[in-house]
């Protein structure tokens, strides 16, 4: 039996572009040090099929994709100059390019997620006796392409 490919959570990172061109600099938050995450959402639409051949028996549901959406989160302890980063970007409603990047030492294993994102929350938190935390969700803004390395190609 062979072990599963693991990765450290830490090497989960979500790398921000600055917009420039023609090479885009992406750079990770040092505020996002603790938890991450990226969620893929399917929109549906469900329509009750009935049985043409006995109309009294229970119908079922079907399901069709409408739309896809892809969702990330980060935080951790606030570092104080992401602070104005994140608000400005959240007052402008503008989109940034984000790379969500499974890392790995093997470049054959990585795995990238990139696309446009919009930041729909941020928020600094804190409690007596603690240092501030800092948490932040965005919101795809139209298709997330996905790269996986040679040795995680699906098969």
């Amino acid at each position: 039996m062979a072990p599963p490919s693991l990765t450290r959570g830490v090497k989960l990172l979500i790398k921000i572009g600055n917009g420039a061109s023609p090479t885009e600099v992406f750079t990770a938050l040092c505020s996002i040090n603790a938890q991450r995450g990226i969620t893929f959402n399917s929109q549906t639409n469900d329509e009750t099929v009935p049985d043409c051949t006995d109309l009294e028996k229970i119908a079922w549901i079907v399901r069709e994709v409408e739309s896809l959406s892809v969702e990330v989160s980060g935080g951790g302890k606030a570092n104080k100059p992401d602070v104005p980063k994140l608000f400005n970007w959240w007052k402008s409603g503008e989109s940034k390019n984000i790379q969500i990047i499974l890392d790995d030492a093997t470049a054959a294993n990585v795995i990238t997620f990139a696309g446009a994102f919009k930041l729909t929350s941020f928020e600094v938190t804190g409690d007596r006796g603690g240092k501030a935390e800092l948490t932040m969700s965005l919101a795809s803004d139209g298709e997330v392409t996905g790269t996986f390395g040679a040795n995680v190609t699906p098969s």
